[in-house]
Protein backbone atom coordinates (compact mmCIF):
# COMPACT_ATOMS: atom_id res chain seq x y z
CA UNK A 1 0.00 0.00 0.00
CA UNK A 2 3.14 2.28 0.93
CA UNK A 3 4.30 1.75 -2.55
CA UNK A 4 1.00 2.56 -4.41
CA UNK A 5 0.95 5.68 -2.41
CA UNK A 6 4.07 6.62 -3.58
CA UNK A 7 2.94 6.02 -7.34
CA UNK A 8 0.21 7.50 -6.87
CA UNK A 9 2.10 11.10 -5.75
CA UNK A 10 4.42 10.82 -8.43
CA UNK A 11 1.53 10.84 -10.85
CA UNK A 12 -0.28 13.35 -9.50
CA UNK A 13 3.49 15.13 -9.62
CA UNK A 14 3.12 14.87 -13.34
CA UNK A 15 -0.36 15.15 -14.12
CA UNK A 16 -2.01 17.74 -11.90
CA UNK A 17 -2.13 20.87 -14.58
CA UNK A 18 -5.13 22.50 -15.88
CA UNK A 19 -6.60 19.59 -16.17
CA UNK A 20 -8.02 19.72 -12.89
CA UNK A 21 -9.20 23.03 -12.26
CA UNK A 22 -12.27 23.23 -14.78
CA UNK A 23 -14.36 22.79 -11.90
CA UNK A 24 -12.88 25.81 -10.07
CA UNK A 25 -15.25 29.03 -10.07
CA UNK A 26 -12.08 31.27 -10.21
CA UNK A 27 -10.32 29.29 -12.71
CA UNK A 28 -9.60 29.22 -16.44
CA UNK A 29 -9.08 25.92 -18.03
CA UNK A 30 -5.45 27.38 -20.13
CA UNK A 31 -3.08 25.66 -21.63
CA UNK A 32 0.24 26.40 -20.05
CA UNK A 33 2.32 28.23 -23.11
CA UNK A 34 2.52 31.43 -23.76
CA UNK A 35 0.71 33.08 -26.51
CA UNK A 36 2.21 35.66 -27.48
CA UNK A 37 -0.09 37.04 -30.30
CA UNK A 38 -2.52 37.25 -27.24
CA UNK A 39 -4.13 39.92 -26.04
CA UNK A 40 -3.31 42.23 -22.92
CA UNK A 41 -3.93 40.25 -19.54
CA UNK A 42 -6.49 43.01 -18.43
CA UNK A 43 -8.42 42.95 -21.44
CA UNK A 44 -11.11 40.75 -20.18
CA UNK A 45 -12.61 41.50 -16.53
CA UNK A 46 -12.68 38.91 -13.94
CA UNK A 47 -16.58 38.08 -15.00
CA UNK A 48 -15.81 37.70 -18.36
CA UNK A 49 -13.08 35.14 -17.86
CA UNK A 50 -15.66 32.91 -15.39
CA UNK A 51 -18.01 32.69 -17.96
CA UNK A 52 -15.60 32.60 -21.03
CA UNK A 53 -16.38 29.60 -23.45
CA UNK A 54 -14.72 28.01 -26.04
CA UNK A 55 -11.72 25.73 -26.81
CA UNK A 56 -8.22 26.15 -24.92
CA UNK A 57 -6.86 27.90 -28.10
CA UNK A 58 -9.80 30.15 -28.57
CA UNK A 59 -9.32 31.41 -24.98
CA UNK A 60 -5.68 31.36 -24.76
CA UNK A 61 -6.55 33.87 -27.66
CA UNK A 62 -7.50 36.51 -25.39
CA UNK A 63 -5.88 35.31 -22.06
CA UNK A 64 -2.34 35.34 -21.33
CA UNK A 65 -1.55 33.04 -18.20
CA UNK A 66 2.09 35.03 -17.61
CA UNK A 67 2.69 38.58 -16.58
CA UNK A 68 1.13 40.71 -13.59
CA UNK A 69 -2.65 40.69 -13.37
CA UNK A 70 -2.73 36.91 -14.04
CA UNK A 71 -1.01 33.75 -12.90
CA UNK A 72 -0.30 30.79 -14.78
CA UNK A 73 -3.70 29.58 -14.52
CA UNK A 74 -5.28 32.35 -15.69
CA UNK A 75 -6.28 33.66 -12.06
CA UNK A 76 -6.47 37.17 -11.55
CA UNK A 77 -3.75 37.94 -9.17
CA UNK A 78 -2.35 41.01 -7.26
CA UNK A 79 1.85 41.14 -7.18
CA UNK A 80 2.98 43.15 -4.23
CA UNK A 81 5.31 45.88 -5.32
CA UNK A 82 8.67 44.02 -3.67
CA UNK A 83 8.53 40.46 -2.43
CA UNK A 84 10.43 39.52 0.55
CA UNK A 85 8.54 36.50 2.01
CA UNK A 86 7.95 33.51 -0.10
CA UNK A 87 6.00 30.40 0.43
CA UNK A 88 6.72 27.45 -2.19
CA UNK A 89 4.20 24.57 -2.36
CA UNK A 90 5.43 22.53 -5.23
CA UNK A 91 9.21 21.25 -5.49
CA UNK A 92 10.07 22.04 -8.93
CA UNK A 93 8.86 25.67 -7.89
CA UNK A 94 11.11 25.69 -5.02
CA UNK A 95 14.13 24.53 -6.97
CA UNK A 96 13.63 27.11 -9.42
CA UNK A 97 13.58 29.77 -6.83
CA UNK A 98 16.80 28.46 -5.46
CA UNK A 99 17.95 28.48 -8.90
CA UNK A 100 17.01 32.54 -8.87
CA UNK A 101 19.01 32.92 -5.43
CA UNK A 102 15.78 33.30 -3.82
CA UNK A 103 16.24 30.47 -0.94
CA UNK A 104 16.65 33.14 1.93
CA UNK A 105 13.10 34.66 1.02
CA UNK A 106 12.12 31.27 1.15
CA UNK A 107 9.86 31.42 4.82
CA UNK A 108 7.85 28.22 3.67
CA UNK A 109 7.65 25.20 2.23
CA UNK A 110 5.96 21.81 1.33
CA UNK A 111 7.48 18.49 2.44
CA UNK A 112 8.80 17.51 -0.97
CA UNK A 113 10.66 20.84 -1.44
CA UNK A 114 12.56 20.40 2.36
CA UNK A 115 14.42 17.30 0.38
CA UNK A 116 15.22 19.85 -2.38
CA UNK A 117 17.24 22.34 -0.43
CA UNK A 118 17.40 20.92 2.80
CA UNK A 119 20.83 22.54 3.73
CA UNK A 120 19.15 26.34 2.83
CA UNK A 121 15.76 25.29 4.99
CA UNK A 122 16.77 24.18 8.51
CA UNK A 123 14.84 26.13 10.76
CA UNK A 124 12.04 27.00 8.14
CA UNK A 125 8.42 25.67 8.55
CA UNK A 126 7.46 22.35 5.99
CA UNK A 127 3.65 22.37 5.25
CA UNK A 128 1.66 19.10 3.37
CA UNK A 129 1.70 19.44 -0.16
CA UNK A 130 -1.75 18.20 0.00
CA UNK A 131 -3.43 19.61 3.04
CA UNK A 132 -1.09 22.74 4.48
CA UNK A 133 -2.18 24.56 7.47
CA UNK A 134 -3.49 27.31 5.97
CA UNK A 135 -3.93 29.70 10.17
CA UNK A 136 -0.37 28.96 10.04
CA UNK A 137 0.89 29.86 6.47
CA UNK A 138 -1.66 33.11 6.94
CA UNK A 139 0.94 33.71 10.42
CA UNK A 140 3.50 33.52 8.38
CA UNK A 141 2.32 36.75 6.24
CA UNK A 142 4.44 36.24 3.25
CA UNK A 143 3.67 38.07 0.44
CA UNK A 144 3.95 35.77 -2.20
CA UNK A 145 2.46 32.02 -2.42
CA UNK A 146 3.40 29.67 -5.13
CA UNK A 147 1.14 26.73 -5.46
CA UNK A 148 1.11 24.26 -8.44
CA UNK A 149 -2.57 23.15 -8.50
CA UNK A 150 -2.40 20.08 -6.74
CA UNK A 151 -4.95 21.14 -4.18
CA UNK A 152 -7.56 22.60 -6.51
CA UNK A 153 -8.59 18.67 -7.99
CA UNK A 154 -11.58 18.49 -5.69
CA UNK A 155 -12.55 21.82 -7.48
CA UNK A 156 -12.91 24.93 -4.78
CA UNK A 157 -10.09 27.17 -3.90
CA UNK A 158 -8.67 26.04 -0.88
CA UNK A 159 -6.59 29.60 -0.78
CA UNK A 160 -9.56 31.96 -0.40
CA UNK A 161 -8.99 32.74 3.77
CA UNK A 162 -4.83 33.81 2.19
CA UNK A 163 -6.49 35.82 -0.69
CA UNK A 164 -8.84 37.32 1.99
CA UNK A 165 -5.88 38.32 3.95
CA UNK A 166 -4.49 39.97 1.43
CA UNK A 167 -1.77 37.71 0.39
CA UNK A 168 -1.22 36.86 -3.83
CA UNK A 169 -1.36 33.48 -4.43
CA UNK A 170 -0.01 32.42 -7.55
CA UNK A 171 -0.81 29.37 -9.39
CA UNK A 172 1.72 27.38 -11.52
CA UNK A 173 0.15 24.05 -12.79
CA UNK A 174 2.36 21.58 -14.43
CA UNK A 175 3.50 22.65 -18.22
CA UNK A 176 3.49 19.89 -20.55
CA UNK A 177 6.26 21.07 -22.94
CA UNK A 178 9.57 22.82 -22.79
CA UNK A 179 8.36 26.02 -23.98
CA UNK A 180 5.88 26.14 -21.28
CA UNK A 181 8.24 25.45 -18.52
CA UNK A 182 10.18 28.23 -19.93
CA UNK A 183 7.08 30.23 -19.52
CA UNK A 184 6.66 29.29 -16.16
CA UNK A 185 10.54 30.31 -15.05
CA UNK A 186 9.97 33.62 -16.58
CA UNK A 187 6.80 33.82 -14.91
CA UNK A 188 8.51 33.36 -11.67
CA UNK A 189 11.22 36.04 -12.44
CA UNK A 190 8.65 38.22 -13.41
CA UNK A 191 6.55 38.74 -10.27
CA UNK A 192 9.68 37.96 -7.46
CA UNK A 193 11.53 40.55 -9.18
CA UNK A 194 14.37 38.37 -10.49
CA UNK A 195 13.76 38.91 -14.56
CA UNK A 196 17.16 39.00 -15.24
CA UNK A 197 18.03 35.84 -13.41
CA UNK A 198 15.12 33.53 -15.23
CA UNK A 199 16.06 35.04 -18.61
CA UNK A 200 19.63 33.79 -17.76
CA UNK A 201 18.53 30.30 -16.54
CA UNK A 202 15.98 29.95 -20.03
CA UNK A 203 19.22 30.98 -21.83
CA UNK A 204 21.10 28.62 -20.40
CA UNK A 205 18.51 26.12 -20.74
CA UNK A 206 17.97 26.51 -24.61
CA UNK A 207 21.51 26.41 -25.56
CA UNK A 208 22.13 23.30 -24.06
CA UNK A 209 18.86 21.28 -25.45
CA UNK A 210 19.96 23.28 -28.99
CA UNK A 211 23.54 21.54 -28.79
CA UNK A 212 21.27 18.29 -27.85
CA UNK A 213 19.06 18.46 -30.92
CA UNK A 214 22.00 19.25 -33.05
CA UNK A 215 24.15 16.30 -31.62
CA UNK A 216 20.89 14.15 -32.35
CA UNK A 217 20.47 15.67 -35.60
CA UNK A 218 23.63 12.89 -36.58
CA UNK A 219 22.31 9.88 -35.48
CA UNK A 220 21.39 8.05 -38.73
CA UNK A 221 17.68 6.69 -38.72
CA UNK A 222 18.31 3.38 -38.94
CA UNK A 223 20.37 3.59 -35.33
CA UNK A 224 17.38 5.32 -33.81
CA UNK A 225 16.11 3.58 -30.51
CA UNK A 226 12.48 2.75 -29.58
CA UNK A 227 12.39 3.26 -26.02
CA UNK A 228 9.43 2.72 -23.54
CA UNK A 229 9.58 5.30 -20.30
CA UNK A 230 8.07 3.72 -17.17
CA UNK A 231 7.04 5.72 -14.17
CA UNK A 232 5.93 2.71 -12.69
CA UNK A 233 6.62 -1.08 -12.82
CA UNK A 234 4.42 -3.83 -12.79
CA UNK A 235 3.51 -6.09 -9.84
CA UNK A 236 1.66 -9.18 -9.27
CA UNK A 237 -0.95 -6.96 -7.37
CA UNK A 238 -0.85 -4.02 -10.11
CA UNK A 239 -0.03 -4.95 -13.71
CA UNK A 240 -0.99 -1.63 -15.00
CA UNK A 241 1.92 0.13 -16.47
CA UNK A 242 2.03 4.25 -16.57
CA UNK A 243 3.94 6.09 -18.95
CA UNK A 244 4.03 9.03 -21.48
CA UNK A 245 2.40 9.77 -24.33
CA UNK A 246 2.45 13.16 -26.77
CA UNK A 247 1.82 16.49 -25.35
CA UNK A 248 4.09 15.94 -22.10
CA UNK A 249 8.00 17.55 -21.82
CA UNK A 250 9.23 14.02 -21.57
CA UNK A 251 8.26 13.12 -24.67
CA UNK A 252 9.33 15.55 -26.11
CA UNK A 253 12.67 14.99 -24.12
CA UNK A 254 13.08 12.11 -25.72
CA UNK A 255 12.62 13.15 -29.68
CA UNK A 256 14.89 15.75 -29.41
CA UNK A 257 17.58 12.88 -28.01
CA UNK A 258 16.84 11.23 -31.36
CA UNK A 259 14.92 8.69 -29.77
CA UNK A 260 11.71 6.72 -30.67
CA UNK A 261 8.92 7.28 -27.82
CA UNK A 262 6.89 3.86 -28.18
CA UNK A 263 4.17 4.96 -26.67
CA UNK A 264 4.02 8.84 -28.26
CA UNK A 265 0.51 7.64 -30.06
CA UNK A 266 -1.26 7.97 -26.74
CA UNK A 267 -2.12 11.95 -25.10
CA UNK A 268 0.02 12.53 -21.71
CA UNK A 269 0.45 9.89 -18.69
CA UNK A 270 -1.36 6.79 -20.17
CA UNK A 271 -2.02 3.72 -17.90
CA UNK A 272 -1.36 0.36 -20.42
CA UNK A 273 -1.70 -3.12 -19.42
CA UNK A 274 1.30 -5.09 -18.98
CA UNK A 275 0.81 -7.42 -22.00
CA UNK A 276 0.67 -4.00 -24.32
CA UNK A 277 3.94 -2.81 -22.60
CA UNK A 278 5.11 -6.19 -23.90
CA UNK A 279 3.97 -5.99 -27.54
CA UNK A 280 5.71 -2.45 -27.76
CA UNK A 281 9.22 -4.67 -27.76
CA UNK A 282 11.09 -1.37 -27.19
CA UNK A 283 15.01 -1.67 -27.81
CA UNK A 284 15.32 0.47 -24.23
CA UNK A 285 13.58 0.70 -21.37
CA UNK A 286 14.15 3.66 -19.14
CA UNK A 287 12.26 4.34 -15.93
CA UNK A 288 12.56 6.80 -13.29
CA UNK A 289 11.42 4.63 -10.38
CA UNK A 290 12.76 4.88 -7.02
CA UNK A 291 10.06 3.32 -4.77
CA UNK A 292 11.21 -0.19 -5.92
CA UNK A 293 14.61 -1.30 -4.92
CA UNK A 294 15.66 -3.67 -8.21
CA UNK A 295 13.58 -2.32 -11.15
CA UNK A 296 15.29 -4.45 -13.66
CA UNK A 297 15.50 -7.54 -11.65
CA UNK A 298 11.67 -7.10 -11.28
CA UNK A 299 11.07 -6.32 -14.79
CA UNK A 300 13.34 -9.06 -15.95
CA UNK A 301 11.88 -11.33 -13.66
CA UNK A 302 7.98 -11.35 -15.20
CA UNK A 303 6.64 -13.58 -17.54
CA UNK A 304 6.82 -12.40 -21.04
CA UNK A 305 9.06 -10.10 -20.73
CA UNK A 306 12.07 -12.10 -21.89
CA UNK A 307 11.67 -11.92 -25.22
CA UNK A 308 11.32 -8.25 -25.28
CA UNK A 309 14.66 -6.93 -26.91
CA UNK A 310 14.96 -4.58 -23.89
CA UNK A 311 15.10 -7.13 -21.47
CA UNK A 312 17.39 -9.61 -23.93
CA UNK A 313 19.81 -6.79 -24.16
CA UNK A 314 19.93 -5.76 -20.34
CA UNK A 315 19.07 -2.77 -21.40
CA UNK A 316 16.83 -1.06 -18.62
CA UNK A 317 18.06 2.03 -17.13
CA UNK A 318 17.22 4.56 -14.30
CA UNK A 319 16.86 8.32 -15.14
CA UNK A 320 17.22 10.62 -12.28
CA UNK A 321 14.00 10.70 -10.56
CA UNK A 322 13.48 14.36 -9.83
CA UNK A 323 15.62 16.13 -12.69
CA UNK A 324 12.98 14.08 -15.33
CA UNK A 325 9.98 14.48 -13.32
CA UNK A 326 10.36 18.24 -12.07
CA UNK A 327 9.15 20.53 -14.45
CA UNK A 328 12.07 22.72 -14.38
CA UNK A 329 15.23 24.05 -16.31
CA UNK A 330 16.61 20.57 -14.42
CA UNK A 331 14.79 18.83 -16.74
CA UNK A 332 18.08 19.20 -19.12
CA UNK A 333 20.41 17.30 -16.68
CA UNK A 334 17.67 14.59 -17.24
CA UNK A 335 18.04 15.15 -21.11
CA UNK A 336 21.84 14.89 -21.03
CA UNK A 337 21.48 11.66 -18.93
CA UNK A 338 19.11 9.91 -21.61
CA UNK A 339 21.23 11.20 -24.28
CA UNK A 340 24.26 9.41 -22.67
CA UNK A 341 22.67 6.97 -22.02
CA UNK A 342 21.01 5.87 -25.28
CA UNK A 343 23.64 7.24 -27.72
CA UNK A 344 26.91 7.16 -25.83
CA UNK A 345 28.97 7.14 -29.13
CA UNK A 346 27.28 10.63 -30.18
CA UNK A 347 26.51 12.17 -26.64
CA UNK A 348 30.05 10.99 -24.76
CA UNK A 349 31.80 14.47 -24.92
CA UNK A 350 28.41 16.27 -23.65
CA UNK A 351 28.13 17.76 -19.92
Amino acid sequence: MKKLTKLTKTILLLTTAGFMLSGCAKKVDLPTETDTGSLEPDTLSTEETDTATGTDEDINDRLQPSGYDLDRAGNKITIPEKVEKIVSLNPAITETLVDMGLADKLVAVDDYSQYVIASSTDSIPVFSMYEPDHEQLIALEPDIIFTSGMVYAGGDNPYVTEEEAGICVADIPSSTSIAGIQDDIRFIGEVTGEKASAEEIISDMQAKIDEIVDDASSIPEDEKKTVLFLLSVPTDDYSSIYTIGSNTFLNEMLTDVGAINVTADQEGWPEISEEAAVGLNPDVILHSVSYVDDVKGTITSRKGWENVTAVKNGDIYYIDENSSNRPNAHIVDAMVEIAKTLYPDYFGSIK
